[in-house]
């Protein structure tokens, strides 16, 4: 009998970088809360939505039509992505503004629990080949697209991307999702007032970041009121 391959286990906690030269979007996205799912063609990584099929399943004659099926699925899904960790240097550059922006901290089983029926959040996979599928794959065209766009070229492991997979568009979320805010070190000083003056008496915390040679420092400037 052939070994069962295990999921990944939920960190407590997810994270997503955010830049703030869209300031007031931004505020009302976590202070709704909502998250944004684009199309993977409008994301950074042009090598984004590739893959391989297999031998078997290119020899059919319904492989084009196949293919334009899971191209379309490819285009209706929605993708947010987060990280499992606020302490990447590349992505506090690249995702939050060299450093001016934020990073939302959610917990993980709440925001699990607050996306609509019929999303999906997936630990992304790395490798240097692009994903196969094969013939059974793509019996679920919905499935084959949602496994090609799980999975990214090596070099971005650095993200550590846990990706919500849904609908294109805004997904509404709990308000108890967020549990904290970090503000990077860049961050403009009348951002940082409204941030505070905002989630003061929340329970939502609120880090600030300062840098100390190679690592990052964090001070607590607000915390949580009632802890749920």
């Amino acid at each position: 009998m052939a070994a069962e391959i295990d999921p990944p286990s939920l960190p407590l906690y997810l994270y997503r970088y955010r830049s703030l030269t869209k300031f007031t979007r931004e505020m009302e996205a976590v202070t709704k809360p909502y998250i944004y799912c684009g199309r993977f063609d409008k994301l950074n990584d042009p090598m984004e939505g590739f893959y391989r099929p297999s031998t078997v399943l290119k020899r059919k004659t319904e492989y084009d039509a196949v293919a334009n099926l899971i191209y379309a699925h490819k285009l209706n899904i929605g993708i947010a992505s987060m990280s499992d960790t606020y302490e990447n240097e590349l992505m506090w550059t690249h995702y939050a503004s060299n450093y001016s922006g934020i990073c939302i901290e959610f917990y993980s089983h709440r925001l699990l629990k607050a996306l609509p029926t019929g999303s999906h959040l997936a630990r992304m996979g790395y490798a240097d080949q692009i994903p196969r599928i094969s013939g059974n794959d793509a019996r679920n065209h919905l499935a084959a697209a949602r496994k090609i766009l799980s999975q990214k070229k090596y070099n971005w492991n650095y993200e550590r991307e846990w990706r919500v997979l849904g609908n294109v568009g805004q997904m509404n979320l709990s308000a108890n999702c967020i549990r904290g805010i970090y503000l990077g070190i860049r961050i403009k000083p009348s951002h940082k007032r409204t941030i505070l003056q905002t989630f003061k008496g929340t329970d939502v915390d609120i880090w600030e970041m300062a840098v100390d040679g190679y690592d990052h420092e964090w001070t607590q400037i607000h915390t949580a009121t009632h802890r749920k």
